[in-house]
């Protein structure tokens, strides 16, 4: 597991990844709205105005485009409905998603270290777990020591025993 302050970026970079998603999905799936009243004006028309290499494809057939024109006015309000109600889910999700990730960033804040204690202590703590750090090594050699101690031992005993086995086969 990585530290606090490492969880903290990883957080951020993804609040940051869902931040880019919803305003890129909200851009995409959104019907555009007026930016003043009146719907001739200028920034309107302009806001409305298709991006450059994108061209209203033409049906070619004109009875065609009637056919189609009364097949989509019949079927528009059940597919709006429903797209309309995918969107306000789909918009609810990543707001939960949003709000969950911000939750666990300040958790992560709230865990690090340091926050409402003075300098002093937070040095005079460093000081108390450097202290343990070289206890805990200290103690750490000896056993190492002492494992060794054990093993040759083990070893010596060892070598009595096959010495003692093959004397009396002899």
């Amino acid at each position: 597991m990585s530290d606090r302050l490492t969880q903290l970026q990883v957080c951020l970079d993804q609040l940051v990844e869902q931040f880019n998603a919803t305003v890129n999905y909200v851009n995409t799936n959104c019907e555009n709205a007026l930016l003043d009243d009146d719907p001739m004006s200028v920034s309107n028309l302009a806001a409305a105005a298709p991006l450059p290499g994108q061209q209203q494809q033409a049906t070619p057939a004109g009875s065609n485009r009637q056919t189609n024109a009364a097949n989509s006015v019949s079927n528009q309000p059940t597919a709006h409905a429903e797209a309309e109600t995918n969107f306000e889910n789909t918009i609810s999700e990543l707001s939960t998603d949003l709000i969950l990730k911000s939750r666990q960033i300040t958790m992560l804040i709230d865990s690090l270290p340091g926050i409402g204690v003075a300098p002093e202590t937070q040095f005079e703590m460093l000081q108390k777990l450097s202290k343990e750090l070289q206890d805990v090594e200290k103690e750490r050699k000896e056993k190492i020591k002492e494992k060794d101690q054990l093993l040759k031992k083990c070893e010596h005993l060892i070598v009595q025993l096959s010495n003692g086995i093959s004397t009396t086969r002899n």
